[in-house]
């Protein structure tokens, strides 16, 4: 792999991480947790935004590794962040949101890059 591909792989990765927290700052702390901005959170922005984000940043067209990884990032940290916590039903519904979204995520680039090749 060329250092060129390593570099553009490497933002495209990083970038799902970085905007996810950037999204959650502010929308935590401004609309706040309550069961309707939770599963809006979990499970409508952080599935799109691991699948958009990647696709405007990397020049790659295999997007599988960037979104997946950039996603675990993203829940290993919050895992880190909120790990006392593990007892609330917050903590299970984003744990179950990381299943989800993984498989989600996975379907959904997998499913693109097959349409993909048998266009071309």
């Amino acid at each position: 792999m060329k250092r060129i591909e390593l570099k553009d792989q490497l933002k495209g990765t990083l970038i799902v991480p970085i905007c996810l927290g950037i999204i959650l700052v502010p929308f935590s702390m401004l609309i706040g947790w309550n069961l309707m901005s939770l599963f809006l959170f979990w499970f409508v922005l952080i599935p799109t935004f691991t699948l958009y984000l990647p696709t405007r940043i990397s020049k790659n067209k295999s997007h599988v590794v960037e979104s997946l990884v950039g996603l675990m990032i993203f829940y290993g940290i919050m895992v880190f962040m909120i790990y006392k916590h593990y007892k609330t039903d917050y903590f299970k519904i984003m744990i179950l949101s990381f299943a989800i979204n993984f498989l989600l995520v996975a379907v959904i680039t997998l499913n693109r890059m097959r349409v993909t090749k048998t266009l071309t």
